[in-house]
């Protein structure tokens, strides 16, 4: 075998990977952006992709000699799927790798934390002892315990996030029409329809994957059908949440606070942020958390993804 490999993951790629990887040939391990992508993709077979980087029609067009794209995500949204179906390239990733992703817990940990710390307002009370003031009454905050929280979408993640919310006494109910009730039954969570979660829960966290279906699914109808006061955590994807309508609500108080490690456009954001009307909104108001997609950016989830990946790739040749 002696394909010709582009890793885009770059210098950060895992050790071991690199070392599976390498089996099938020629490996550039490049740090690019969308431009530099499209200009030297149509020398490659293979690559291999993370987040950041748009694989659409206009790269997949260019890469006229590519067999696989690779990717560690389970979302696929950075990645034109239909059009490489066409053009007989094959996509790998992690979606459906139950028992390998059962072991990769950090975007629950993340949402579960980023729930701790809107709730407790962590995040504006440091800033206010950076800027030298030590003020206990402002950020008085809420307790986790004894509230209910919802969970939309009971798959791996959402089964992660019911027990930590157990773990912290909380009150656990989910809504999933593609789960059994058995599961439910496991995790302690209590099966609810979406509209009596919306109006029990005092925090919803999103575990859905973005489709058709979920697109803008939280929108000004479904934010009026929500808890007054209550929370939303989202570390699936922006597009789930209809920016425009989440700030009114939260202009006026009707949602208490959203934290995100995901937005709408950030694919076409290439290392910086410009005018995005969320993160605006973030600069003057303390009830909204923003971190730059970091749920599976830890050293042991990135490890151990990347190596399952290259795995992955290797026997796909084999």
């Amino acid at each position: 075998m002696d394909y010709r490999i582009l890793n885009t993951i770059g210098s950060k790629y895992s050790v071991e990977a690199k070392e599976i990887i390498n089996q099938l040939g020629s490996v550039d391990y490049l740090d690019l952006d969308q431009e530099k992508l499209e200009e030297i993709i149509s020398g490659y077979n293979i690559v291999v992709v993370g987040l950041g980087l748009n694989i659409n029609k206009k790269v997949i067009d260019k890469a006229v000699n590519l067999k696989l794209i690779a990717t560690a995500t389970t979302g696929l949204d950075h990645i034109d799927t239909g059009y490489a179906k066409e053009k007989n390239i094959a996509v790998l990733s992690l979606r459906g790798e139950t028992e390998f992703l059962n072991t990769i817990t950090g975007t629950a940990e993340l949402a579960f934390g980023l729930a701790i710390d809107l709730l407790r307002k962590t995040p504006f009370a440091f800033n206010s002892v950076m800027n030298n003031e030590w003020n206990r009454e402002k950020f008085r905050g809420h307790n986790v315990y004894g509230k209910t929280l919802g969970i939309v979408g009971l798959g791996r993640l959402g089964c992660w996030m019911a027990r930590y919310g157990k773990a912290f006494g909380m009150r656990v109910i989910a809504t999933d029409p593609n789960i059994d009730n058995d599961i439910f039954v496991k995790e302690g969570c209590a099966k609810v329809s979406f509209d009596e979660l919306l109006a029990q829960s005092d925090i919803v966290s999103l575990h859905v994957h973005l489709s058709t279906e979920t697109e803008g699914m939280f929108n000004k109808d479904v934010f009026s059908k929500m808890r007054q006061g209550s929370y939303l955590i989202n570390t699936s994807r922006g597009k789930i949440v209809d920016q425009g309508d989440l700030i009114e609500v939260l202009e006026r108080g009707a949602v208490a606070g959203y934290a995100t490690d995901v937005l709408s456009d950030e694919l076409e954001y290439d290392g910086g942020l410009k005018d995005q009307p969320l993160v605006e909104y973030a600069k003057s108001h303390n009830n909204v958390i923003i971190v730059p997609h970091i749920g599976g950016m830890t050293y042991e989830s990135r490890e151990a993804t990347d190596i399952f990946i290259a795995q992955k790739v290797l026997d796909f040749f084999r």
